[in-house]
């Protein structure tokens, strides 16, 4: 007879422990690819939008999402056309992009385009939930008769599971 089996049963069932919780990290060199559902997103007051309270769906969107990593700190994100760079905390993950575009349409006048994507995604085995948020703002500066300041705050919310035994087929 062993003289610790509980040591024996607690280094094997730690050892299963520390399994299922890796399964929740994506590591370099892994490509993992979930199909989500989102519901249906909130549109801010800041859009400008009223949308009609009888309005309503049980409709709702369906996707594919990507996460692969480069290194330990480094993680990515294809979330529709864009990829967008994060981090990860234990099973959290968090992604961010911005885009500024800037034109002169007419001398001495600016417009600034801005976008700001955030997404928070919690893994938990093959499940995965996550929240977006979508800020998109217009400015002008100079001459701008004709041209509105704007901005639209979108946010919506998501789940999922991770697709196994998937490989992508891409054109190079």
């Amino acid at each position: 007879m062993r003289k610790h089996p509980s040591r024996i049963f607690a280094a094997v069932a730690a050892a299963g422990l520390m399994a299922s919780l890796s399964a929740c990290q994506v590591k370099p060199g892994e490509y993992r690819i979930y199909k989500i559902t989102s519901l249906p997103v909130q549109m801010g007051a800041d859009c400008g939008v009223n949308p009609d309270p009888r309005d309503s769906t049980t409709f709702f969107g369906a996707q594919s999402i990507q996460i692969f990593a480069t290194d330990a700190d480094d993680f990515f994100l294809e979330y529709g056309d864009a990829v967008l760079i994060g981090s990860r905390s234990g099973t959290d993950y968090t992604f961010e992009g911005d885009s500024v575009q800037v034109d002169d349409p007419i001398d001495g006048t600016t417009v600034t385009q801005t976008r700001s994507v955030d997404v928070a995604i919690e893994i938990k085995g093959y499940k995965i939930t996550g929240q977006v948020v979508d800020f998109t703002s217009t400015t002008c500066g100079g001459n701008c008769d004709g041209i509105p300041t704007t901005q639209c705050t979108i946010t919506g919310s998501f789940f999922g599971t991770e697709i196994k035994d998937v490989e992508l087929e891409r054109g190079v």
